[in-house]
């Protein structure tokens, strides 16, 4: 219950938040989350961010698309 709280205000959070390795984020394209608990590995304003996920390998996918976990 916890887990789903905190991804519900992740998706309310102020989306100019600046993306660093390390970040933790669940992947919320119009604020449905479709991935969780992903990390940042890194950020490139051309092609997005990098994401590495604990199933499924690393993706690149758009800044606006990401929630920041608490």
């Amino acid at each position: 219950m916890k887990y789903i709280i905190s991804s519900l205000l992740a998706l309310l959070r102020n989306k100019n938040i600046q993306l660093e390795a390390g970040l933790r984020v669940n992947y919320a394209p119009h604020g449905y989350v479709k991935k969780f608990d992903g990390t940042v590995v890194a950020y490139d304003k051309a092609r997005g961010v990098l994401v590495a996920w604990p199933r499924g390998g690393s993706d690149w996918l758009s800044k606006e698309d990401l929630a920041v976990i608490c």
